[in-house]
């Protein structure tokens, strides 16, 4: 578990508080939801400034948004820098197997190697989408939004289990100067990487999809049985104070079933059935 100081603690509940306004329950609005989704991916990935290993991490982030483009969603949980923060703890706390690890869809239900991350991604994007998710975040007065949430269910039941609503305050691009923003760099000697003779440190490094906040419960919302069924829509609202944070700021949602099994952990299962991004200020139909 993540040690922070009492300041920190309380400076950041002021920073980011937010409510579900509707207690996590969506509201059916009466409509039919479409019948067919586009696939999308999400990799969550594990870092850190004192990582020195992290950097490879982004450089396979970098190609998987560059080989299949708006299909990958990237987010990225810091531990132990100025990114840190306490909303993702319990995140860290699930999934995070090192840095940088991470995971396609939640696949096995922990984090894993970057080699694995393109194969798993190809994996996901054969799936025939059984659910999406369209985000309305321009609802915007100031430091404050109000953002709604739309889950659409297909032709057919979602399967069994349990699912969950996790909602995600993602700040694209974060720098700064000095401990805890220059990022460790073992590949500052290595030939031929992205990041040789970049420094080691890399000062003035970019640090991109850094998740600031996370406005459901940390490892979701639980989603009602009712709101599974084939056809249903449902809406869920939260409202955040933003202040704080950058102007460059996306919503990353996304619906994940997960399984645990108490006697046996290693047949415990999690899985992320769909996800869709927006930028604040935005609004982002089921596609």
């Amino acid at each position: 578990m993540k040690k922070l100081s009492l300041l920190l603690l309380i400076a950041s509940v002021a920073l980011f508080s937010c409510k579900d306004e509707e207690g996590g329950n969506g509201s059916d609005g009466g409509s039919t939801a479409p019948t067919s989704y586009t696939q999308q991916v999400l990799l969550e990935y594990f870092s850190g400034a004192w990582c020195q290993f992290c950097p490879d991490g982004k450089v396979y982030s970098d190609n998987l948004e560059s080989k299949y483009g708006a299909a990958v969603s990237t987010v990225v949980y810091h531990l132990g820098d100025a990114m840190d923060n306490i909303f993702d703890d319990e995140i860290d706390d699930t999934y995070a197997a090192g840095y940088p690890t991470g995971m396609i869809n939640r696949i096995g239900g922990s984090a894993v190697n970057r080699g694995t991350w393109d194969a798993s991604t190809q994996a996901v994007l054969q799936e025939v989408a059984k659910c999406g998710l369209a985000l309305d975040a321009s609802d915007k007065s100031g430091t404050t939004l109000n953002l709604k949430v739309k889950l659409g269910i297909g032709g057919a039941d979602m399967p069994a289990g349990n699912y969950f609503l996790t909602v995600l305050v993602v700040e694209d691009e974060m720098t700064g100067s000095g401990t805890g923003w220059d990022q460790a760099n073992y590949y500052n000697g290595v030939s031929g990487h992205a990041y040789y003779g970049k420094g080691n440190p890399i000062r003035g490094y970019v640090h991109t999809n850094v998740v600031r906040n996370v406005l459901s419960a940390a490892l979701g919302d639980k989603i009602s049985a009712e709101a599974l069924t084939a056809g249903s829509l449902t809406e869920f609202a939260f409202s955040t104070n933003l202040a704080g944070l950058g102007d460059d700021l996306d919503i990353v949602a996304f619906i994940s079933e997960t399984t645990n099994n108490l006697q046996n952990p290693s047949l415990s299962s999690s899985f992320v059935y769909n996800v869709q991004r927006v930028a604040v200020g935005a609004n982002q139909d089921f596609d």
